[in-house]
């Protein structure tokens, strides 16, 4: 039964059906959790966490997305591959439409559809859920063609399940890649089937994306009549963050046509319902406009309040997890407090009744339970550590090919051994139609949980770019990276494209790609090589081609091996890795790794390698 109401999700209007979920934000969250942990029913355990996840998730979305990462453990252990499926999809679609991180939604909805593919029986109901937050990902990352094809894929499925209904998600998908026709006529659908309604049953959705259409079309008078629209429903169904998005267009569309007075009383409402709804991305567009109407009226405290705030947003918006897992801590500290204060006050009862004769000893056990809680509370902690490093080990090794490519005429090969839990070090290929090969080695700053977290993006930043040469890839990625701005993290990177007969080469702040020529019997070194991704904006990338023939060997790697150092500090040095491999490229690519690794293990006299070392060996047969 609890699966039945989950699945009608997929059926209605996402933003209409989580009205209920609006009201009552502040709702007992401890007892919601007591029935969690007292329930034998993992499906009710589920059913109350993701329910708890949606009352947050067009609010919240960093604690939305930690209830709906626990029920996915209740589901996992269970083996429910379907309520694990309605979760992770929950969670792509609060990164894109609530925090704004689209390629961790991107992500996110292509783990979902590696698990749909393990279901059988895929409904049309959950096959819709994943094409649509594929289309809305690939439209924010700007990959026009993939958000298309998802959109075209999402079409016939809700024709099929509600024949009468019009998908208000289809016109919103259209504007976001600019589509503004095809937008125009799927909302204007959306607006006539529930002009059928009574007025307090429309939905606000649908006049906040035509506010949307118009405003980019720059019929600014349109738009402002469909944003005010709009804002009565919001508030009818309770539906803020819909409010958020109308205040926001509203404040942008006043601006536009210097009508500063109303788009000042537009964006101080932005900043003040957004102290308690989260609506990142029109908050930040608040900031920018207030900055520019007060600076427009010569008030230039106001106006240097406004930049100063956008500013701090921009630095904090992909740390907002990191302060929400804070909060979570503290409140678990608290409730461990307490239960202790309750503990010492059954001590102190207790020794107001014991004899004097008893006093050494029952201060002797209060003692030694006090001693065993500390352990315990120290084993609780220690457990949650290593539960959170084994779970992003785990998301890293996802993250790399579950095999290497295979094609006849290439042997290839990988190694890859991390420093810490998490390393920094990522490769991965993809292949492509045409048979060709994009092979790709990197280095996240340091290592560790934080550039673990830079692989993840960089992955899911490779998922949403579409195939050109090297150097225009990297291009596009360090955009991407830029953009989401993850601090004093950056990623190197090299990519290689094997095609039938040529080699394609392009770095950004890698060690040397090291090319092996049969017919020359010689090396090259290739260093040209960019600033790491996440530097400069408009970094460019060198592109370097080369035959690739019988014999060749093309070997891609991390700094971990060559800087290894011994026990007097040395390190193993580049030229000593070049003349390895020039004496090893008569053996296979498995060979080849296993003969330098067991050289720089011999080198480093047995000791823990302090940094990644990662290995990509390919030879042409």
């Amino acid at each position: 039964m609890k699966k039945f109401f989950i699945l009608c999700l997929f059926i209605v209007p996402f933003n209409y059906l989580n009205a209920q979920y609006y009201k009552d934000l502040e709702f007992n969250l401890s007892d919601s959790l007591k029935l969690v942990e007292n329930s034998k029913s993992y499906e009710k355990k589920i059913d109350i966490l993701m329910n708890i996840g949606m009352r947050y998730q067009w609010a919240k979305g960093d604690t939305a997305i930690l209830y709906f990462n626990k029920a996915i453990d209740v589901a996992k252990q269970n083996n429910d591959q379907i309520l694990e499926f309605i979760a992770i999809s929950n969670i792509s679609m609060t990164l894109n439409q609530t925090i704004g991180n689209y390629p961790l939604g991107l992500h996110y909805a292509t783990e979902s559809i590696k698990l749909a593919n393990k279901i059988s029986n895929f409904s049309d109901s959950l096959r819709g859920w994943y094409y649509y937050n594929l289309s809305f990902s690939y439209g924010y990352l700007h990959n026009k063609e993939l958000a298309t094809k998802n959109i075209l894929g999402r079409w016939p499925i809700s024709r099929r399940l509600k024949p009468g209904f019009a998908d208000g998600n289809i016109g919103k998908a259209y504007y976001i890649i600019e589509e503004y026709d095809s937008a125009t006529k799927y909302n204007r659908s959306v607006i006539d089937y529930y002009n059928e309604f009574p007025y307090e049953k429309r939905w606000s959705g649908a006049y906040i994306v035509g506010g949307d259409i118009f405003r980019a079309l720059k019929q600014y008078d349109s738009a402002i009549i469909y944003y005010k629209l709009a804002i009565p429903l919001t508030f009818i169904s309770s539906l803020y963050k819909d409010y958020l998005e109308a205040a926001s267009g509203l404040t942008s569309a006043y601006a536009a046509t210097n009508q500063y007075d109303s788009a000042i009383y537009y964006g101080t409402q932005v900043v003040k319902y957004s102290e308690k709804f989260t609506f990142t991305e029109g908050l930040l567009n608040a900031y920018k406009v207030l900055y520019q109407m007060y600076k427009k009226q010569n008030r230039l405290d106001s106006s240097f309040k406004y930049l100063e705030k956008s500013q701090q947003l921009s630095e904090q918006l992909y740390n907002s997890s990191k302060i929400n897992e804070a909060q979570n801590i503290a409140l678990g500290e608290e409730t461990k407090a307490k239960e202790m204060a309750e503990q010492e006050a059954i001590q102190r009862r207790k020794l107001i009744i014991t004899s004097i004769c008893l006093l050494l000893f029952a201060i002797g056990v209060y003692l030694n339970g006090k001693r065993k809680q500390r352990e315990r509370l120290r084993k609780i902690e220690e457990d949650r550590k290593n539960n959170e490093l084994a779970a992003a080990r785990d998301l890293q090794q996802s993250m790399l090919p579950k095999e290497n490519p295979k094609r006849v005429d290439l042997d290839i090969a990988t190694f890859i051994r991390s420093s810490t839990e998490v390393g920094g070090d990522y490769y991965d290929f993809f292949p492509q139609a045409d048979g060709s090969i994009f092979s790709v080695c990197g280095d996240a700053t340091g290592h560790g949980v934080t550039s673990g977290m830079m692989v993840s993006v960089t992955k899911a930043g490779l998922n949403g770019i579409s195939p050109v040469k090297p150097n225009k890839i990297l291009q596009r990625l360090n955009g991407v990276v830029k953009r989401i701005d993850l601090g004093t993290l950056r990623m190197s990177l090299n990519i290689a494209e094997i095609t039938q007969d040529e080699v394609y080469l392009s770095s950004a702040a890698m060690p040397p790609i090291y090319l092996y020529k049969a017919s020359t019997k010689t090396i090259e070194e290739f260093m040209n090589n960019g600033l790491p991704l996440g530097g400069l904006r408009d970094e460019e990338f060198i592109l370097e081609a080369r035959n690739f023939e019988s014999g060749d060997v093309l070997v891609q790697l991390s700094d971990g091996l060559p800087e290894a150092p011994n026990s007097k500090g040395e390190m193993y040095d580049y030229d000593r890795l070049r003349s390895l491999i020039l004496a090893s490229v008569h053996l296979s690519s498995k060979e080849i790794i296993d003969v330098l690794m067991k050289s720089v293990d011999e080198w480093m006299e047995g000791k823990h390698n302090p940094d990644d070392i990662t290995l990509v060996v390919t030879k042409k047969k």
